[in-house]
């Protein structure tokens, strides 16, 4: 049984892996294109190529990831367009993300460089219990208070992390609604955290109550005989 248990902890921790791995990779690959833009700016301004120092101008502090859609989605008319080069068309798009570059400073400061230190300081607590947990379940402590203990607070642990994502995307939606008004689109909230760790929280909250329970029913068969 414990072997079986092992087994599920390395898929779990080989999932979240794979998810922050695929995370990362998107990350570098932007920064990637980022970077590979600015040496090629620089190389053509070298060069006498471009006389406009637009790589210069532009500060990671001037994007603002904005979620909208169109107010009127069936009027094609009104829609932005994009290139297609292997046709040569110009094609109708509807965006639903953009990244915007403006100097304009949001009324709120950036909620990443508030929420990042505590979403960090959340994530370690939680491998922190959860190694906690697989180390006293193979030790043989399962129907016990602390492995009760280590699964609640594992899954209040899941639902802060949940909550602190929602609190980064309100506010990031209420910079946006006070900066921009666009013709053609409405600014939204589209996209909200993962839910899969608002069940992760549920889950082991309720696993948690399962094994309370557990523990109950034999302390008292303990009681009777």
């Amino acid at each position: 049984m414990k072997k079986k248990f092992n087994i599920y902890c390395g898929l779990l921790i080989a999932a979240i892996v794979f998810g922050i791995g695929v995370d990362m990779a998107q990350t570098g690959y932007m920064a990637f294109r980022g970077a590979q833009a600015g040496w090629e700016q620089a190389s053509r301004e070298k060069n006498g190529e471009c006389k406009s120092k637009i790589s210069q101008t532009i500060d990671i502090n001037d994007l603002n990831a904005v979620e909208m859609f169109p107010k009127n989605i069936m009027q094609l008319d009104k829609c932005d367009s994009i290139i297609n080069k292997k046709t040569g068309e110009k094609m109708p798009v509807m965006m639903t993300q953009a990244i915007v570059f403006t100097k304009e400073r949001p009324p709120l400061a950036n909620p990443n460089k508030f929420t990042s230190w505590f979403m960090l300081g959340l994530i370690i607590a939680f491998w922190v219990v959860f190694i906690k947990l697989v180390k006293g379940v193979n030790k043989g402590e399962i129907f016990e208070k602390k492995t009760e203990k280590y699964l609640s607070w594992g899954g209040w642990l899941c639902l802060a992390i949940y909550m602190l994502g929602w609190v980064e995307r309100v506010w990031t939606y209420y910079n946006n609604v006070q900066m921009f008004e666009f013709e053609n689109y409405d600014t939204i909230l589209y996209e909200g955290p993962d839910s899969a760790m608002l069940y992760a929280a549920f889950g082991m909250l309720l696993v948690g109550q399962i094994f309370k329970i557990g523990r109950q029913m034999k302390e008292e068969q303990e009681l009777t005989v």
